[in-house]
């Protein structure tokens, strides 16, 4: 394996090419523990846990596993048309490292996206096969009736679907919404299909005003997290899709 330099930390770390990286090292813009580093084919024996890029301490892990806290009005794509694009939420260095959405939220959609720039982690979690459910707070704008409960878990079918699509669970719960008390729905699934919440209430007679990702397999929204705001995941919760 080639030698650790720094030049090759700050490119795989997403601070662009090797020259870019040497450029970066040349202007005195990087330091570590304090100190400036000059040479930017000096060698590391360990890799150091974070080194500071213009005023900035910045984690060195290459492999991405993100949590963020999706506010609505923002879309899932490196190209957005109509909003903000998620990845305008977290620093630009990420999309360097190739960072891309684990399945989408639309826009009007909030809660928990996982972002990652490791391919096999993606795929296990999009895949239904591996049996990740995700589950979702919606307010409704009709009264959710034991009948359209009762539809919904034996299981609708969806236009230009092969197959019905069923809820997994669901739970009816009261909860405060910007200060005022709100009835809502907890439903699971176990797909990922194109707004698959919304299409499936709709198939029973009701309409989704407001959806929120809460879950996606044992691993919950981190609600310390504002609207917009992200972190990594921890060792503990990669384990939860192991």
């Amino acid at each position: 394996m080639p030698a650790l330099t720094l030049e090759r930390l700050l490119s795989g770390i997403g601070f662009g090419s090797r020259k870019e990286a040497r450029a970066l090292v040349r202007m005195g813009l990087v330091e570590l523990d304090g100190k400036v580093l000059e040479d930017p084919f000096v060698e590391f024996e360990t890799r150091p846990e974070n080194i500071t890029v213009n005023g900035e301490e910045v984690p060195t892990v290459e492999k991405l596993y993100v949590m963020l806290h999706k506010p609505t009005d923002v879309e899932c794509s490196h190209n957005a048309r109509d909003h903000q694009s998620v990845f305008a939420l977290l620093p630009d260095r990420f999309t360097a490292m190739g960072i891309q959405t684990v399945g989408r939220l639309d826009a009007d959609s909030s809660g928990m996206i996982l972002l990652s720039n490791q391919g096999d982690f993606i795929h296990k979690l999009e895949s239904p096969k591996k049996g990740f459910l995700k589950r979702y707070r919606v307010t409704l704008a009709r009264p959710f009736t034991e009948a359209q409960k009762a539809e919904l878990l034996k299981g609708v079918m969806l236009k230009d679907e092969r197959r019905p699509v069923f809820a997994r669970e669901i739970v009816e719960e009261r909860v405060a919404i910007d200060g005022v008390e709100t009835d809502t729905v907890v439903i699971t699934i176990g797909e990922g299909l194109y707004h698959q919440v919304r299409r499936m209430f709709a198939a029973v007679g009701n309409h989704v005003e407001t959806l929120e990702r809460i879950s996606i397999g044992n691993l919950q929204l981190d609600q310390s997290l504002g609207l917009g705001g992200w972190r990594f995941l921890t060792a503990e919760e990669l384990a939860l899709f192991a």
